[in-house]
């Protein structure tokens, strides 16, 4: 923690990944399938998040040969302390944001290097909100936030039950594919004249503004002042 918050001018940055989701090879079809040599083992790239420098460099099915130098088991694990293995998170755990590491990749039976910065997770729901002010854009007594997890945690120590379940699933499970991309909310309505007949309306993802997908709270507030051109507001939930 101290080092992170060292290396980083006082502002810590969390704990580091790749980005991948992987899977074991013990299964001896699929080594073969995938072309790996007897004397060979490694783990297959399953998965690749998005925004991460993972997704310019390394394709789902590569298989991670070695990482930083130490052979991969085919059940994921690297060598430890005297005759001990572990898992090759273990590796990634002793880096800090903006380190490199470096993977023995095979790709169509051809074997290289690739060097991929570990870097936190870029959370498309935040998982936590310290120091930060709750961030809201109110229009016609439509009350718009960012959907975050201490927004779901309102609904108490039960939050996973409690919650609306759409909004759940959406903060455990979605991810950003651009940068700065959020999920917004309609949280509830202010009831007045303007708004009459809408006033039960809460906890919807607003999709789109007068056409145009909406990609933050930010983009609703600038699509909305556009609108205001308009006699209407067209509003996707």
């Amino acid at each position: 923690f101290l080092e992170d918050v060292t290396r980083n001018g006082g502002e810590y940055h969390g704990f580091p990944a790749l980005g991948i989701n992987c899977q074991a090879l013990e299964n001896d079809q699929l080594r073969t399938y995938y072309g790996m040599a007897e004397h060979e083992s490694g783990i297959l790239i399953s998965k690749i998040r998005p925004l991460t420098d993972a997704a310019s460099k390394l394709k789902r099915h590569d298989v991670i040969l070695t990482i930083d130098g130490q052979t991969v088991a085919n059940d994921g694990t690297v060598p430890f302390r005297n005759r001990e293995r572990i898992s090759f998170d273990y590796v990634l755990s002793n880096k800090y944001d903006g380190d490199s590491m470096t993977l023995g990749i095979l790709r169509d039976n051809e074997r290289f290097d690739v060097d991929v910065i570990a870097a936190p997770l870029k959370q498309l729901v935040p998982i936590q909100m310290y120091d930060m002010l709750p961030r809201y854009f109110i229009y016609a007594g439509l009350v718009f936030v960012p959907l975050t997890q201490p927004y779901l945690h309102e609904y108490g120590e039960d939050w996973y039950n409690q919650s609306p379940r759409r909004l759940c699933d959406r903060a455990l499970f979605w991810e950003a594919k651009e940068e700065g991309q959020e999920l917004v909310i309609l949280s509830q309505v202010l009831q007045d004249k303007v708004n009459q007949g809408f006033e039960t309306l809460c906890n919807l993802m607003v999709l789109e503004c007068n056409g145009v997908k909406v990609k933050s709270l930010n983009h609703l507030a600038e699509l909305m002042e556009i609108g205001k051109t308009t006699p209407f507001q067209n509003l996707l939930l």
